[in-house]
């Protein structure tokens, strides 16, 4: 038994596999709003998402096409940019859903920053991640909307701006947003379209669980094929700045308003 288990394996181990021809090429993009754009002219009726919608004992489903999540998106980023978002931090915090991915794809077309934050997290460590990150927009889900408000009444942070997921009062809606993006587009605003992503720079903070008090911060950036491509010093340079950047970070408290 142990000589023929020995004779399989020395028999598997000879066995030569030949190169592989890959099943389909995948397209390399630059960043996310290419990658949404080309969804969009390919893919354009193709259901990107299909939501699940509940009234009462009634349950129905929705297709969001790539090409109406392609002018949604577009929509938030104009009307962020008329709102003067353009270099912000945009903190968001909510359950998995559309809107949440509108405001997340939003953002990343070139308007800042996005701190996409764990939705389990406590109070204080919202208000210790949001100050961390120098947070100055933050979008969230009505199930935060306490966390929110409490938030707001403790002044402990130094977001101005508070957009809701979903449509509630009091409060600037995502939805709202659309409304006025597309309202915008129509007037001939398409400033955002055209907005330059720079891939040196800081997109996305992402906080992690950590072993020390705080938790950790790790930030991403649409330059890791350039980094590659570029040069030992090049390369030594730009990791010592986001090195320093991640430690600012994770060490620092935002100063007094």
């Amino acid at each position: 038994l142990e000589t023929r288990r020995y004779d399989r394996r020395k028999t598997l181990n000879q066995i030569k596999i030949g190169q592989l021809t890959p099943f389909k090429t995948a397209k390399h993009h630059e960043n996310f709003r290419e990658m949404l754009d080309y969804c969009a002219k390919n893919y354009t009726k193709h259901p990107a998402f299909i939501l699940k919608e509940k009234k009462g004992k009634e349950i129905s489903y929705k297709n969001i096409s790539f090409a109406q999540m392609q002018k949604e998106v577009n929509a938030v980023g104009t009307s962020m940019l008329a709102k003067g978002f353009k270099g912000k931090t945009v903190a968001i915090i909510g359950n998995n859903s559309y809107p949440w991915l509108v405001s997340y794809f939003g953002t990343l077309g070139g308007i800042g920053t996005c701190v996409p934050l764990d939705k389990g997290l406590t109070l204080e460590e919202i208000e210790s991640s949001l100050n961390r990150s120098y947070a100055d927009v933050v979008f969230f889900g009505k199930e935060h909307q306490n966390l929110v408000a409490s938030i707001q009444e403790s002044g402990n942070t130094g977001v101005k701006n508070f957009i809701c997921l979903s449509d509630i009062e009091g409060y600037l809606t995502i939805n709202q947003m659309i409304e006025e993006g597309i309202e915008l587009q129509n007037q001939g605003n398409n400033d955002y379209l055209t907005l330059p992503i720079d891939d040196k720079t800081v997109s996305i903070l992402l906080f992690t669980s950590g072993t020390t008090s705080f938790i950790a911060s790790i930030i991403f950036s649409p330059l890791t094929r350039w980094l590659i491509e570029s040069d030992q010093s090049t390369r030594e340079k730009t990791l010592w700045v986001l090195s320093e950047r991640s430690h600012s970070l994770n060490s620092a408290k935002r100063p007094a308003a």
